[in-house]
């Protein structure tokens, strides 16, 4: 039997809310949380506001959902650097993981900035609701969390000095990262900023003797 496709040649393709999620955190990206309407997401994915009531909720459930989608696609891959190769230098893996840093808030393809350290600006005020701001600062941990248990590594392995304190080496280096969002938003060009990296892990201590 011959299939009728006359209905099926004007069908609208399905909805794909990976692909939406990806419009969506683009907006928050380039606006800001205050500064992205409903009206603006709508416009962005294509669709009214009840299918995105329907589809992630409101704009709150929307903008945690983007932080997700942010760091699973983006946050995850450069973290792994901190590990990968095994075998490679502590410095050259967090040097390989700050320009990834770098190579993200300096892509032409992609809003200037890092959506996390730009979000976390409007955190602690009215700007932004108190369940994302908690929302930041536990992934924001989390990533200082990664760090510090890779220096703990290195310094149990007598690669670090024993005196060393990774808690404290971790925000240091977080600190560093978030300074590059900014500087990049300000127009920082990529080897301003990978001269600010190089300057920060030669600030790191060495093995002693």
């Amino acid at each position: 039997m011959k299939r009728d496709t006359r209905m099926t040649a004007g069908r609208k393709r399905a909805f794909d809310k990976s692909e939406a999620l990806d419009k969506a955190m683009r907006v928050f990206w380039e606006n800001g949380y205050s500064g992205t309407s409903v009206c603006d997401l709508t416009e962005a994915l294509g669709i009214n506001k009840p299918s995105l009531y329907a589809a992630f909720g409101n704009k709150e459930q929307l903008f945690a959902r983007v932080l997700e989608h942010y760091t699973s696609h983006y946050g995850a891959p450069l973290r792994e650097r901190l590990s990968q190769p095994a075998d490679a230098p502590l410095a050259d893996r967090i040097r390989s993981y700050m320009l990834g840093i770098i190579d993200l808030v300096n892509s032409k393809e992609l809003p200037k900035g890092c959506l996390f350290v730009k979000s976390s600006c409007e955190a602690g005020g009215s700007a932004l609701p108190e369940d994302l701001s908690l929302a930041l600062q536990v992934m924001r941990q989390a990533n200082e969390k990664s760090l510090a248990e890779v220096l703990e590594q290195e310094r149990k392995l007598g690669l670090l000095p024993a005196t060393a304190k990774p808690k404290d080496l971790a925000e240091y280096l977080v600190s560093v990262l978030y300074g590059l969002s900014v500087l990049s938003k300000q127009g920082k060009s990529r080897s301003e900023l990978i001269r600010i990296v190089d300057i920060a892990i030669n600030a790191l201590p060495t093995p002693e003797g």
